[in-house]
């Protein structure tokens, strides 16, 4: 059953034009970025080539966290459907359990959400062969590179807002507070950026940073060019711990959200709520007045 929603939520939002356009989205930034000098993601880039590893791992964390909206609207999509549809009730009916609902719904629209993001290699390799580019400002494309920032950047960083988003989308059943929180997630990062940089301890400052930005600079701070050209990322260091933990606090935020919804909580509201419109209907219903008469003529009736 579990695979059947997450299907279900492919075949939905594959047919959906927001997947394809949040992709093009990625897509022509990161083809403007890695092409011209006129746009810019994380700075500039040096001597670097533009197609460099360093440059891929940048791209995929800057835009997997500043993509936050966009994993916004897929999550909210999903898990708000059922209730403003008003076909809740009839899901709640079935068979399905809470597991198989709750893992169907949030693992088919966190794929989904992941979708825009391979826009991200997919305009650095676009990048690297337009017409315009200086091809001397160009690295050979190194496949692992943009594999493992997929694997580190994009699905950790996809999984930890869905967890979030999803978790509120679910009790609130209000687009309003899903796109609240994600923005509350937003700025809330930026601000605990700047505290962050002011800590001593670098491993705990690289920790605490959900979307594995800071642990990414700590990592490549003193590579040389050569470096940023041909290595992958350690996993060894505060990058593979900072990925682990947040992995394991999206889990745990899932987990929670899980817990707290209930199918019987849910149905038995509705159906008060359903009781208590059809007594205030009938209540409301006008009975015709009878006169009764008891002579002669109503006996022949």
């Amino acid at each position: 059953m579990i695979g059947r929603l997450v299907r279900f939520e492919l075949r939905y939002w594959l047919r959906q034009p927001m997947v394809y356009i949040f992709l093009l989205i990625n897509l022509l930034l990161c083809m403007g970025a890695v092409s011209s000098d006129n746009i810019q993601i994380g700075g500039g880039l040096g001597s670097v080539y533009r197609n460099a590893p360093e440059v891929i791992y940048n791209f995929y964390a800057l835009m997997s966290f500043l993509g936050l909206l966009m994993v916004t609207a897929f999550v909210n999509g999903t898990a708000i459907r059922d209730f403003t549809n008003n076909t809740a009730q009839l899901v709640f009916a079935t068979p399905i359990s809470r597991r198989q609902y709750l893992i169907g719904r949030f693992a088919g629209s966190t794929i989904v959400a992941l979708v825009p993001m391979l826009g991200i290699s997919l305009g650095i390799l676009l990048g690297s062969v337009v017409p315009w580019a200086d091809a001397e400002r160009m690295g050979p494309t190194l496949w692992n590179a943009h594999a493992q920032a997929f694997l580190l950047y994009a699905v950790p960083n996809v999984l930890f807002t869905a967890a979030v988003i999803f978790g509120v989308a679910i009790h609130a059943r209000n687009t309003i507070a899903a796109f609240i929180t994600a923005i509350v997630l937003l700025v809330g990062y930026i601000i605990a950026q700047n505290l962050i940089g002011d800590l001593d301890n670098e491993f705990l400052a690289a920790m605490l940073d959900p979307f594995g930005i800071t642990a990414l600079s700590q990592v490549t701070k003193y590579w040389t060019v050569a470096d940023k050209n041909t290595l992958l990322l350690p996993m060894d260091g505060p990058i593979g711990w900072n990925r682990l933990l947040w992995v394991a606090v999206s889990i745990v935020v899932f987990v929670v959200a899980y817990r707290r919804f209930s199918f019987h909580e849910r149905a038995r509201k509705g159906g008060a709520k359903q009781g208590e419109a059809a007594s205030a209907s009938m209540a409301h219903i006008a009975l015709p007045n009878v006169s009764r008469h008891h002579g002669t003529g109503a006996r022949w009736k």
